[in-house]
């Protein structure tokens, strides 16, 4: 597997070969800035899917970054012919940020092959830290180079235990440079913030000022921060803010901390300015993507937040899981993804069925679930009657009245060895939080309202902890308008529509092997899709079933792929089209034949 950053050209794609000619004007190209390398949940195993068939894009160039062959990379990003490359966290060191000419890797490449060289620069970070993202902005006549900064280095004994002491050794904030000579990087301001993590950043100008708004690890709903890089040598903290703040103005709770990699975290960031309002999409994980208006960036506004569909690609019940997003259609539509590591989900299997379940944050292990099921008959708030029988019972309690330890200690008090949770609000899956009161040591579950009703209507038969493929993250499009749009809900061929509201999914994308069970699994490295950026020269088609706005993702093992918003296409590899798709078209895709996993990706012009 290569460790490095190629340069690929997409060609002329289907239905845009003059549009692409035209735009350019140097080639029939637009050149794009891959980073490439052992991923941040990459598999121990350097497998790869194999490249079946890649078309739409073409290697114009690598750089294998002065050698560091085995160091892992994370997010790329250009400025005026100059790629940034960041650094992950194994080895953990103080690699930091890579320079790299962009020019010269396409000539070296193009002449002999040749894949070093281009590097022209290594900024180093504080010992023991990653630099997650990279970021380069023009601020009045300095080229600004932001590096987020994350602490990688041995844990500190006890620090869980001392809420003021770093959990690890390294430096937090982050780190702002003069990268106007991209080969003589000059320090602007080091170290600055004093969060314990940065994981993202963009920036924009706005009225005569630039801005940034970052991700900060703080875990505690307070983690989107502002600051003013106008005078980017004395940055000033303007504003943090986060979901709870936007619990009052509307943002939807009814789909949270699900899945395998549950939580309620800001991921990543980013910023256009729509029909003249400044705007911010925020990839909030399990919350979904929140806009906001960041007009005054000391007093953002909240817009409004993506709702997710009850039931993914893969027909199981939707995560969450929102990792990074960008605005296509100049505003009207929010092309974001996933992020899933996991190719299944945790289930109670009952009666030869797998039902989907949400699982206690405290207790014992839910996979130690174990016992037959007996209904008690309410929801165990005030006491849990005992078993009926003297073999191992399991509880099965209605949502509602009292906090989910409270049930599960009342039932364990009982002599039950395990509790299930039915909801009593419909189908939607939580992960449960403790209370106040005892905290049960037994393990507990939680299922949907039809799912506990079934159990209920067949109660006394055994159960146990299982899983069920439910697939790998994938890419959604949303409707970013305040008006309900209209789309194609089962293709061209099929006359039904469907109406899709503000903040609603209008179509999905993903590749085949991220939907079918296939087996490839973490053996061949991870199949979820990554980072993702709308094409410029595209974004102004009016989406239609021959052309619409494109975009390029990321997807780790399974390399670099091209899509367009095309309402009327549906795909479900019934034809060995090699993907699934509502609404979307796929128009080239790459999987290195030496292997891929591919973390970031960038677009930018080059003359090739």
């Amino acid at each position: 597997m290569f460790h490095d950053v190629v340069l690929i050209s997409s060609k002329e794609f289907p239905h845009m070969q003059s549009r692409t000619k035209v735009a350019l004007g140097l080639a029939s190209a637009i050149g794009l800035l891959f980073s490439s390398g052992v991923a941040a949940h990459d598999s121990p195993n350097d497998g790869h899917i194999p490249a079946n068939v890649n078309y739409g894009f073409e290697v114009v160039g690598r750089d294998t970054l002065a050698g560091v062959v085995d160091e892992q990379y994370t997010d790329v990003w250009s400025h005026d012919g100059y790629a940034y490359i960041g650094t992950f966290q194994n080895p953990c060191n103080d690699a930091g940020v890579f320079v790299v000419d962009i020019d010269e890797a396409i000539a070296q490449y193009q002449a002999d092959g040749s894949t070093e060289g281009a590097t022209v620069a290594e900024i180093k970070s504080a010992p023991n830290t990653r630099i997650n993202d990279v970021k380069v902005h023009s601020v009045g006549d300095v080229d600004v180079l932001v590096a987020t900064q994350e602490p990688c280095g041995m844990n500190i004994p006890g620090a869980a235990q001392n809420d003021s002491a770093p959990g690890q050794v390294g430096q937090g904030g982050i780190s702002l440079y003069d990268v106007s000579d991209p080969t003589k990087p000059k320090a602007l301001k080091k170290n600055f913030l004093e969060f314990e993590g940065v994981h993202n950043t963009f920036m924009w100008d706005w009225e005569g000022k630039s801005y940034l708004i970052g991700t900060a690890d703080t875990f505690d709903f307070f983690d989107t921060f502002f600051v003013d890089i106008t005078k980017p040598q004395s940055p000033k903290l303007l504003s943090i803010t986060g979901a709870l703040d936007w619990i009052p103005q509307g943002v939807n709770l009814d789909q949270l901390e699900t899945g395998s990699s549950a939580g309620i975290f800001n991921h990543d960031v980013w910023v256009e300015v729509i029909d003249g309002v400044p705007t911010a999409v925020v990839s909030y994980w399990d919350l979904g993507f929140v806009t906001l208006d960041v007009t005054d960036p000391a007093n953002p506004a909240f817009l409004m937040d993506s709702t997710y569909p009850a039931i993914n690609v893969s027909n199981q019940p939707y995560e969450g899981n929102a990792h990074a997003a960008v605005f296509g259609g100049e505003g009207d539509y929010i092309f974001g993804g996933d992020e899933d590591f996991s190719d299944s989900s945790f289930s109670i299997a009952y009666d030869g069925v797998d039902y989907p379940a949400g699982v206690a944050l405290f207790g014992d292990d839910p996979n130690t679930l174990a016992g037959n099921v007996e209904y008690v008959g309410g929801d165990g708030c005030a006491s849990v009657a005992a078993p009926t029988v003297a073999e191992p019972q399991v509880a099965l309690i209605d949502r509602g009245g009292c906090f989910f330890s409270d049930k599960g200690a009342n039932a364990e008090a009982a002599g039950y060895e395990g509790y299930i949770i039915a909801n009593n609000a419909g189908d939607g899956l939580i992960n449960m939080s403790a209370g106040d009161n005892a905290i049960p040591t037994i393990p507990g579950v939680f299922i949907g309202q039809s799912d506990g009703d079934a159990i209920k209507a067949n109660q006394g038969l055994p159960v146990n902890a299982s899983s069920i493929y439910d697939g790998w993250g994938y890419l959604h499009i949303i409707n970013n308008t305040d008006s309900t749009i209209t789309v194609p809900d089962m293709g061209m061929a099929n006359p039904s529509t469907m109406d899709v509201a503000p903040g609603h999914h209008l179509g999905y994308y993903a590749p085949a092997e991220t939907v079918e069970d296939s087996g490839l699994g973490t053996d061949f490295g991870d199949l979820t899709m990554h980072n993702i950026e709308a094409d410029p020269l595209t974004q102004d088609i009016t989406p239609g079933f021959n052309e619409g706005p494109r975009m390029f993702v990321s997807w780790y093992s399974l390399g670099m792929r091209a899509v367009e918003y095309r309402p009327g296409h549906f795909h479900d590899n019934s034809g060995g089209e090699g993907s699934y798709s509502q609404n979307v078209h796929e128009v080239g895709r790459w999987i290195d034949p030496a292997g891929s996993n591919f973390w970031g990706v960038h677009i930018d012009e080059a003359d090739v």
